[in-house]
């Protein structure tokens, strides 16, 4: 039989990534409409596809953000921080704490770093000073978490509630706060034995969205997601962002 990291490298991305979120997150009973349990799977199968996916889209979050530079935007924060050899080495203790991690969520973690997209890019639509909730499509700038921002909030959850146990973790803001608009957060329900975990909170998309699904719209979008709402109206420079992805 193929594995899923044969078929993904044969170009099945999205057919692949289809089939892993059907799967019942490991150890549970597999609902009506799934194909088995995710502790049936392979894991090293799993987690193979899970990190030649985070590889590519750490490639092109290092294309986007070389050309948001070139585009001008201003921002106080670095575009992209790859994790350091003390975030990797403190993963696996993290993932061990909190009781698992989804395997797309780990691969990110492990490979892409922290992405921070956000500020002021007039060109694009990006900006931080003047939106308003009723000036919409919101471009919702890419913003992807570090270990070291998922060990901040485990902690916090911790030295809180004293009694470790399942917790939201604040994946990013929202397309309001990403515009300094008062709004709330991307999160994902940890821990999870799920492969692609559902984000939680985009609500410019219609129905669910996991987290693959949300990079993969991010990418498409040359790293502004909000775009894909209203494409029509999408600023023209952002043509020589946006490709067809490869995971």
């Amino acid at each position: 039989m193929t594995s899923y990291h044969q078929r993904f490298l044969a170009g099945e991305h999205a057919q692949v990534w289809a089939e892993l979120g059907r799967l019942a997150p490991a150890g549970t009973e597999a609902p009506a409409g799934t194909e088995a349990a995710a502790g049936a799977v392979d894991a090293d199968d799993v987690a193979a596809v899970a990190d030649e996916t985070m590889r590519r889209v750490a490639v092109h979050v290092r294309r986007i953000a070389g050309a948001l530079q070139e585009f001008g935007l201003v921002s106080s924060r670095p575009l992209h921080l790859p994790p350091t050899g003390a975030e990797l080495a403190d993963l696996p203790r993290l993932e061990a704490e909190i009781g698992g991690l989804p395997a797309a969520l780990s691969a990110c973690l492990r490979n892409v770093g922290q992405v921070m997209f956000t500020g002021d890019c007039p060109v694009l639509g990006i900006t931080y000073e003047e939106m308003e909730p009723e000036d919409t499509p919101l471009p919702d700038p890419l913003v992807i978490p570090g270990v070291e921002w998922l060990r901040q909030a485990w902690d916090d959850h911790r030295d809180a509630y004293g009694d470790p146990g399942p917790f939201r973790f604040t994946f990013s803001p929202d397309d309001l706060t990403k515009a300094n608009i008062s709004g709330l957060s991307y999160d994902i329900d940890l821990p999870s034995g799920a492969i692609d975990p559902p984000l939680i909170g985009v609500t410019w998309r219609t129905g669910p969205i996991t987290l693959v699904e949300y990079l993969r719209t991010s990418i498409a979008w040359g790293g502004l997601p909000g775009w894909s709402t209203a494409p029509d109206d999408a600023p023209a420079e952002l043509d020589r962002l946006r490709v067809v992805p490869d995971f």
